[in-house]
């Protein structure tokens, strides 16, 4: 019970805005997949309570004290001014793919449904697609906590993708980096890469 409360807790910490800056969820999580795999399924129940918990506040937060609350939240924790503003940019462009991949998306995570409040997103559709995006991001650290609690060694097929990885490292980074080449050769058409090159060219000469 006492485990279940703790991972709740951390959960709920990790998803509520102020005390999410300093408390990482990551451990959490992961205990919540060694207890899995030990058969106590109570532990991914109590992270997935904390941490819809504590989006709901969050967002209630940003909902109730609004700009007075984002500002005050800046001069207290500077860093986070260019996450909130990246946030808000995001949530204006593509608001239901931010609010479904938020726990994907690092720094910004931890602000996403507070800004939510602010922008005085509809709470149903906040509350729809937060849940299934905290099913994706809570979901990836209790799977990564069942496999090391498994071992690595019972996958042999992990052993021989890291294996690969390894010995082909160079490659694998060669291929990429062609790949984002076409990718932005597509995108900016190839007259506007051909002249950066060659302006870039002119200026080194």
């Amino acid at each position: 019970m006492y485990d279940s409360i703790a991972l709740f807790t951390g959960a709920l910490l990790d998803a509520l805005i102020g005390p999410n800056l300093f408390v990482p969820g990551e451990p959490f999580l992961i205990a919540a997949g060694f207890q899995l795999h030990q058969g106590v399924w109570t532990g991914v129940i109590a992270v997935l309570l904390g941490g819809l918990t504590g989006d709901q506040l969050s967002y209630w937060i940003g909902r109730r004290f609004g700009r007075k609350a984002q500002t005050r939240l800046m001069n207290w924790q500077p860093k986070t001014r260019r996450p909130i503003a990246r946030c808000r940019l995001l949530l204006q462009r593509k608001g239901n793919s931010v609010l479904l991949f938020a726990r994907l998306l690092g720094p910004v995570a931890w602000i996403v449904p507070f800004i939510a409040g602010v922008n005085n997103i509809e709470w149903r559709r906040f509350s729809l697609f937060a849940s299934i995006g905290l099913l994706l991001g809570v979901g990836q650290f209790v799977l990564w906590g069942y496999l090391l609690s498994y071992g690595i060694d019972a996958f042999p097929w992990m052993s021989d993708m890291t294996l690969f990885v390894t010995e082909h490292k160079q490659s694998i980074v060669t291929l990429l980096l062609i790949v984002i080449f076409f990718v932005m050769a597509k995108k900016f058409q190839w007259k506007d890469i051909r002249h950066w090159i060659i302006t870039e060219f002119t200026h080194r000469k």
